[in-house]
Formats: C-alpha cells, structure tokens, sequence
C-alpha cells in the first residue's frame, strides 16, 4: 500500500467547549484517521476545565501550541502559530476553527475532490467556504444538510466586504466543486504549501482576515472553489462562550481591541491600493505576482477604490464575473454598495401604539434615495418590550446618502415622532 498522504488539521481554539467533541469528530469519521495530524493553539483558562488536551499529548498526530489566554493576540495570530511553529511535512492543511463536525470520509472526500481539480488543469486549488451550521446543543438533528456558499451582501464603511453564507444554488445537479470568490476563515482546504506561502498577518485581529487571505492568495496564484457535498459542519458557538471571547477577555483587561480592529482596517485598505499610510508596512504580507488586484476585482466582480459591486456578484452567479475589455465601462459597470448600522432608541420613540416606523435615506437635498418600514414581530417587540431597533440595512444607489430619518406613525395620530441624522 502507498504511503498515506496526511492532513494537517489547523485548530485555533481560543477558550472553546467544542474543541475535544471536535478532535474525536474527526478521528471518528476519517476514512483513514492514521493520516489526520492536528496542530491546535489552545489559548486557554484554567479555570474552564473543558479543553484539556492531557489524553492527547503522547500522540504523534499532536502538534500542541499552548498559552494562557491573556496571552492570546487574536485569530490571525493563533492561526500564524499553526501555520509557522506546528506545520511540518503534512501534504494538505485544511484550516478550521475549532467547533466543527464532520461527514463520513471526509479526510477521503477533500482529497479526492482537491486532486480532481488539479487534473482537470488547475494548478493550485483551494476547496473553501462556509460550513452548514450544527448546534451543539442540539446534534445531529439540529444541523444544516445542504451545502453553502460565501456571498458577497455589501461593503463596511472601512472597506473590508460583508461576506455571509448561503445556498449552494444548484448543488443538486453538480457533480464536481464549484467556482468560489471567497475563501473562508472557517474552511480552507489546500496542499500544504498555500499555508507557507501565505501567511497570516498578525496584525489582523479579527475582522478583515478573510477577505485578507482571499485576495493575496488570489494574486499569488491560488484558484478557489466550494465543495458540492457536504464535507464539515461549522457552529458560531456565540451562545455557549458569551463573555469569554477574545474580545469579550480583553474588554475585561481594558485592551484596546477595537483600535486592533481599525489598525488592521487601515492596513487592508493600504493593500488595496485604497490609502497609503507610512506607518502601515506590508513586508510579508502584500499582493502575489501571479495576477493582480484588478485581475481579482475582475474575477469577483467588486472595485475596492469605489466600495462597488457587479449586479452578476449581488446575484450569487458563479464566478468569473462577464468579461468587459474596455477598462472604462468596467468602471461604468458597478454599482456602489451603501451599509448603515440602524439604531431607534426607545427613549426617542415612547409610544406604544406604533403602526411602523419609517427608515429614510435621502441625499443632501432631501431627495430619497432608499426607503423602508419596521413592521411586525421586530415593531412588536419595540411596542411592548421596549427592545431597542438595531441591525444593518445595505443597498446600492448612485448617489451617497448624506442624512437617515427615523418617523414613527400611529393610526390615531398619523406622523409623530420624527428623527434625523447626518452621515
């Protein structure tokens, strides 16, 4: 029998319940358990008693970084332990968190389905984005049992893109992986030279690291895909960990974590050619020089110097974008992409009888540009529980929005309050 190719399994768990149900997971359900390595970061707190890796430290399979969680740097940071101290002659690397399930065979299926797109001519493919959820609380009958894909749903203010999961739209019919824009920060799977040749950037702290990772792997050569069929399950795991996430932690410490957050922001904005910054220093860190970014923006069908999107992307067709030659009506053939973090306090809204509440994007004459009501369970709630109104609205106009209006109605008295911001 020919040697058996391994896997690294890339595990940052920082303070996670789930990290030994996730270990024997995987070893349960690999079709050769043999080659499934693990390289784990365990950034932990005594006090937990939950992710004690004692049983596991005379196995060779284990590759074990560990520190206390003050001690912790962020999620880039854990995953560049991984990559750069536990990582030796694996032949993939398939990069989780470290609150998963897995499919049957999974270690089999990955494999076969990464070797297959090489011999289709691809030359250096990762299999990628986001698992269907589990709930732990509630397995297996509470898990997702149709593949996802990573969407575009628009641009933050700073410049990174809201990327969420959905539908593998006609998953049903396909019979090979399908065409991706985005890498995962959850799910990656690749030969183990896509994690040293790129690394992750500590300076990240969170926010930002996947479209990061996507892009400089794009421009370094790496072509990427989603699997078909269901090959891992991944948890948010919010609800079991609230108030003991690294950012929670360092709250607690008075650590500046936001401006960690805003620091490596301005960073990706630099490597997108967005700003240019002296201070901000992308040694080791920049573009490839297989293709470009605009090759990338080309591919996906996003222009980061206008926070704007293709309509083809905004619908979930598979990449590549149509192909424009024209640079000019490229440029001409995106839409801006608009986010706001709506917030209606009920202190500015006291009444009880609200039939809706108008949410109102005008420019700076007064024209609309984008409206809608709160109505329903969400009105509801504000009504009679006096829960605040608080989510994100995103849309794609021509024009910037430069005020939002907030106006309650009630049927006895019609328009009442009434609100205005500038933005």
């Amino acid at each position: 029998m020919n040697k058996l190719e391994t896997i690294l399994l890339h595990l940052p768990a920082y303070r996670d319940p789930e990290l030994i149900p996730t270990i024997k997971d995987a070893l349960d359900k690999a079709k050769y358990p043999e080659r499934v390595h693990f390289g784990i970061c365990r950034q932990y707190n005594p006090d937990d008693g939950f992710d004690d890796l004692t049983e596991y430290k005379e196995d060779k399979r284990f590759k074990i970084y560990e520190c206390h969680y003050t001690e912790a740097k962020g999620l880039p940071w854990a995953r560049s332990i991984i990559n750069e101290k536990l990582l030796t002659d694996e032949d993939y690397i398939c990069q989780l968190d470290s609150h998963h399930r897995f499919a049957q065979d999974w270690d089999d299926t990955l494999i076969r389905m990464h070797n297959d797109l090489e011999k289709k001519g691809v030359k250096k493919p990762i299999v990628a984005g986001y698992s269907p959820l589990y709930d732990p609380f509630n397995d297996p009958t509470g898990r997702s049992m149709e593949p996802w894909q990573s969407q575009f749903v628009c641009f933050y203010p700073h410049g990174t893109i809201f990327i969420r999961p959905g539908l593998l739209h006609g998953f049903q019919n396909m019979t090979e992986p399908a065409p991706a824009r985005f890498l995962c920060g959850h799910f990656d799977f690749a030969r183990s030279e896509w994690a040293r040749e790129i690394k992750h950037d500590t300076d990240i702290y969170f926010a930002g690291e996947e479209i990061n990772l996507t892009v400089r792997s794009y421009t370094h050569g790496y072509d990427f895909f989603h699997p078909h069929q269901i090959v891992v399950w991944h948890s948010t795991m919010r609800e079991e960990r609230a108030g003991m996430l690294k950012w929670d932690d360092d709250a607690k410490f008075n650590v500046d974590w936001w401006g960690k957050q805003e620091y490596a922001r301005k960073k990706i904005r630099c490597l997108f050619g967005v700003e240019s910054h002296p201070d901000v220093d992308l040694t080791g860190y920049d573009l490839g020089t297989e293709r470009t970014l605009r090759d990338y923006e080309k591919y996906a069908g996003v222009n980061f110097k206008k926070m704007a999107v293709q309509r083809y992307t905004l619908n979930n067709y598979y990449p590549p974008n149509p192909h424009i030659e024209d640079d000019e009506l490229w440029e001409q053939s995106f839409e801006k992409s608009f986010y706001y973090l709506v917030t209606i306090d009920k202190k500015d809204f006291p009444r009880n009888n609200y039939k809706h509440i108008l949410i109102a994007f005008d420019d700076e004459e007064g024209k609309g540009i984008h409206h809608k009501y709160i109505v329903g369970t969400e009105l509801d709630d504000f009504n009679n529980k006096n829960i605040n109104i608080h989510f994100e609205e995103y849309f794609l106009t021509e024009t910037d929005p430069k005020r939002v209006v907030y106006w309650g109605y009630t049927e006895e008295d019609g328009w009442v309050e009434r609100i205005e911001y500038g933005i």
